[in-house]
């Protein structure tokens, strides 16, 4: 039996640690390990402060396609399911508060 791996960052990691925002579970948190997408979209992302090595934590998915709502750095954003597909995390958890 094969594991599948991702090179991300210049580390690998099990497609098993790594999960989309838009695949997270609500209450946990993540940690940005990787932005696909282009050089507009990762500075669009940026000015958001959604960058690789931020903690992030995904408080809802609202239904009918409507957006994701996520934690950071105390500030609350809603981005779109699309956006948060690309969006990889590794999960560290539900927080602890």
């Amino acid at each position: 039996m094969y594991m599948s791996c991702l090179k991300i960052g210049g580390e690998y990691m099990s497609d098993k640690e790594v999960v989309s925002l838009l695949h997270m579970k609500s209450g946990s948190r993540g940690q940005v390990v990787e932005i696909t997408g282009g050089i507009g979209f990762q500075s669009h992302l940026d000015s958001l402060g959604i960058r690789r090595g931020k903690i992030v934590q995904k408080l809802a998915a609202h239904p009918l396609r409507g957006p994701i709502v996520i934690e950071l750095d105390g500030t609350r954003i809603a981005i779109g399911r699309r956006m948060a597909n690309r969006i990889l995390l590794k999960e560290l958890g539900a927080n602890r508060t």
